[in-house]
């Protein structure tokens, strides 16, 4: 569908989006937005396929239905950018592939697929394997643990060691959790009506925009540390030389899109990897018939040894777990785009600068697409189609050139953590208080208290 030049939609008549009820003076629906984001965006489709939301004075169009948006991230990918909600989120995260739009965008995602061919990935997936079953060994029988800061520390962890080959600079770390704090927060900025105002009356009264600093001191630590691979001028083997050597002396990025794209890394390898990896264990650890299945494979397939790359193929129910666990809880609960010309969705249209969303959670969990949506079901997925659902019904990394250029580096460290925090013992859920999601840049859950069980000889 789409092939016209401006969308087909649903229908040849153009009319105005539906305004979604509940809507407040002066805060629009940001109110609801606060209150209950998830379940606000999941009851919009009842009012049609493209919904109108106001946050503070700022009208943004909600697009419900899977085909139109499948027209906005393929056929009318090249009517839209990336929005004005993302500069309010350059502030914590940089000007890299996340914020970046039109032709960067486009140059950045080429020159930095190399870092990502599935020769590197098997490369990173030594330190994954190494990082994850050292933290997991640390767990002991008997135990309790949150989780949550866990694997924050694995990931980060992880990310810095496929990053940097030698990350022994102790304010590396230090700029980095410290810019971690910031950017948690950038989401609900985005979403303030205050922020919105702010941009129609730059001298509100209480208004602070957000603090730069976090991420200029992060950058700065970075700067030093590519002057260092620069004089050096070998392939260290890492993330990092990937992105200074690709394009040669005249197409290699420069030191302040290097940052930018080094951003955009810790975020995806941070936020989105711990967000899915503490929400998988969380599903695991209330079913022991899955868990007694994760069990079955991976003492067939490993037979007591760490997991490697090339044991991920034969890991198919695994997989599956994982993303029956990213289908109920992806990451990126929500994204945006601004229409730079005119164009029709659904049936509305839509005028240059018209800003639009829509949001994965709420695909994943519409009735009209998956059986029993609330419910966990991984052998919904057939083997052979784990995480091979339609491009537009499954989004838990987005789809179309937005496609989240580290999927296979994330399903990598997924799969090979879930193994190791599983293989040697059994999960339980400790204390019976529910597990709450923080919606944020990325969706997660806001504690994961599990006790380590001895697997039964």
């Amino acid at each position: 569908m789409g092939s016209s030049p401006e969308g087909t939609g649903h229908g040849t008549e153009t009319l105005a989006a539906p305004i979604a009820p509940g809507r407040l003076p002066l805060m629009g629906h940001a109110r609801a937005l606060h209150r209950d984001a998830l379940g606000f965006l999941c009851r919009l489709p009842r009012h049609g396929p493209v919904t109108k939301v106001l946050i503070g004075p700022r009208p943004v169009h909600v697009v419900n239905d899977p085909e139109c948006i499948r027209e906005l991230l393929t056929f009318q990918a090249r009517s839209f950018d990336k929005g004005a909600m993302f500069d309010a989120l350059r502030v914590p995260l940089g000007d890299g592939l996340i914020t970046a739009a039109g032709d960067r965008h486009l140059s950045h995602r080429r020159l930095m697929q190399p870092a990502f061919h599935h020769d590197r990935i098997a490369r990173y997936a030594r330190v994954m394997s190494e990082r994850c079953q050292a933290r997991a060994a640390a767990w002991k029988p008997g135990t309790t643990r949150d989780l949550v800061p866990e694997i924050n520390r694995l990931t980060l962890d992880v990310l810095l060691r496929t990053l940097f080959a030698e990350p022994h600079d102790p304010a590396l770390s230090g700029a980095v959790k410290e810019w971690l704090t910031v950017k948690y927060h950038s989401m609900r900025l985005a979403l303030s009506p205050l922020h919105a105002w702010a941009e129609r009356v730059p001298l509100l009264p209480g208004w602070r925009p957000p603090d730069a600093g976090p991420l200029q001191r992060l950058v700065d630590v970075q700067l030093r540390i590519i002057d260092d691979y620069r004089a050096d001028g070998r392939d260290r083997g890492d993330l990092l030389s990937m992105l200074l050597l690709a394009g040669g002396p005249q197409g290699a990025l420069s030191d302040a899109e290097a940052t930018d794209e080094l951003i955009t890394l810790f975020l995806a390898g941070t936020g989105t990897v711990s967000a899915s990896l503490a929400w998988a264990l969380h599903e695991i650890a209330r079913r022991p018939e899955v868990q007694r299945r994760i069990h079955d494979e991976l003492d067939s397939v490993l037979d007591g040894r760490p997991p490697g790359f090339g044991d991920l193929p034969e890991l198919t129910y695994t997989r599956r777990v994982l993303t029956e666990s990213l289908r109920l809880h992806p990451p990126s609960w929500l994204l945006m785009r601004r229409a730079v010309r005119p164009v029709t969705l659904g049936g509305v249209r839509l005028d240059p600068g018209d800003e639009v969303f829509f949001s994965p959670y709420a695909v994943h969990r519409d009735p009209r697409l998956y059986e029993n949506p609330t419910e966990f079901e991984p052998d919904r997925w057939p083997p052979e189609g784990a995480a091979k659902a339609p491009r537009h019904t499954f989004l838990p990394f987005g789809a179309g050139s937005r496609l989240c250029i580290g999927e296979d580096f994330a399903w990598t460290e997924l799969i090979l953590a879930v193994a190791a925090f599983t293989a040697h013992r059994r999960l339980a859920p400790a204390g019976p208080g529910a597990v709450r999601p923080l919606v944020g840049t990325v969706l997660r859950p806001d504690r994961l208290p599990l006790t380590a069980h001895a697997r039964p000889s």
